[in-house]
């Protein structure tokens, strides 16, 4: 049977509608990128050796680890110190005190009503120069001394007019040996330093303790222009960090929840708050179900953070970060292709807001090639197949 002149004109379509659409899949493939969450780990390395590199690449050994682990610890004890630098004991500007006068004879100066005795000379706060004044000793020098430098001077000073003088100073009000406690205390306010020294957790107790639970908080404390931050856990949990306090510091508790986040080939990606005053990397990734079998590149475990330059000196002696600025944008990688990964997954300490980013496997982006490929070349095998059908019956 002879196909009619319409017949023919639709295979002839068909055909070169097939022709044109494996063209086009061919060209759509070759030019598309492929859908990814994320750089592969190839890429990472690869810019990471750039000249201008935006980051620094660390792989993570057990020296690395150890290094991190003595930067992690030495938090408060190393930055601001931990000895009692200005005694508490001495007087400042404005502080007040008041001033007792003995005398031997009923008839001193300073005896009352006739009778051998003393005399209390009303409070009087230390001037912003430093002096307080006492009848016919004159003017006193007080601030930077302690009461019993204060009371010999006021001695010598009387004792050409009044008969064997003994005096007392005391110290009501104490101003400038002080420390604001403030934030998250069930009494906000300045507490006063003994000369006994308190330290960072005895003003928190003083102030009445925190209002709420103590994983929720970090202790914050000022001095002159340095400020540190340390999780309130691990202030209680390590004594070398609860530090001495000088007279002036601002010690504030902050409710500050810490997180972490997850992208990339993991079972779930999520940002997780954590309370743990020391999380490690094999417990955060545990949290998010792990590290995906199908698509995880077990050699590309990344974690993002910005560090000190001066820790990256201790980390990479033999790189030269003269150019650098004060911190670095810092990439960490684990390989746990090799067995001894888990170990420095158990000793990483993971720290507020870093970024934990699991690379695709190569495995991983065939498939989706091939996917890719099945899902678009569909409907032109589609097409063939009815050109095919069509050919057989006019045949």
């Amino acid at each position: 049977m002879r196909a009619s002149p319409v017949y023919r004109v639709q295979m002839q379509f068909l055909d070169k509608f097939t022709k044109l659409s494996v063209a086009a899949v061919c060209v759509a493939l070759s030019s598309c990128t492929m859908p990814s969450s994320g750089p592969s780990a190839n890429k990472i390395q690869a810019e990471a050796k750039e000249q201008y590199a935006p980051y620094t690449l660390i792989n993570v050994t057990s020296d690395v680890v150890s290094i991190l682990s003595e930067g992690f610890d030495k938090q408060l004890a190393a930055s601001l110190g931990n000895t009692k630098k200005r005694s508490s004991a001495l007087i400042g500007v404005g502080d007040t005190v008041i001033i007792s006068i003995w005398e031997a004879s009923p008839d001193g100066l300073f005896s009352s009503s006739g009778r051998g005795g003393g005399t209390q000379i009303p409070e009087q706060p230390v001037s912003e120069a430093g002096t307080i004044s006492v009848p016919y000793a004159g003017i006193i020098k007080a601030a930077n001394r302690t009461p019993e430098q204060v009371k010999e001077s006021i001695e010598k000073a009387l004792v050409r007019m009044a008969v064997q003088p003994q005096v007392l100073v005391s110290v009501v009000k104490n101003v400038s040996n002080t420390v604001t406690v403030t934030g998250e205390v069930a009494n906000s306010g300045r507490i006063p330093l003994s000369p006994r020294g308190e330290k960072l957790l005895d003003v928190i107790a003083m102030a009445g303790g925190p209002r709420i639970e103590s994983h929720q908080l970090s202790a914050q404390i000022t001095r002159g222009r340095r400020t540190e931050t340390i999780p309130m856990e691990r202030l209680i949990s390590d004594p070398s960090e609860n530090i001495y306090v000088q007279p002036d510091d601002v010690v504030a508790l902050i409710r500050q929840p810490r997180s972490f986040t997850v992208f990339g080939a993991s079972t779930a990606n999520a940002s997780i708050q954590f309370d743990e005053s020391q999380l490690y990397l094999n417990q955060a990734l545990a949290k998010v179900g792990g590290l995906n079998d199908e698509r995880a590149n077990a050699k590309g475990i990344f974690i993002y953070r910005t560090e000190s330059t001066e820790l990256l000196r201790q980390l990479m002696p033999q790189k030269n970060f003269s150019a650098y600025g004060p911190t670095t944008n810092v990439i960490y990688q684990v390989d746990l292709t090799d067995p001894s990964g888990f170990f420095l997954l158990k000793s990483f300490n993971l720290r507020n807001r870093d970024l934990i980013y699991i690379a695709n496997s190569s495995l991983a982006e065939v498939r989706k090639f091939a996917t890719l490929v099945s899902s678009t070349a569909a409907p032109v095998a589609q097409a063939a197949s009815v050109t095919n059908t069509l050919s057989d019956l006019r045949n």
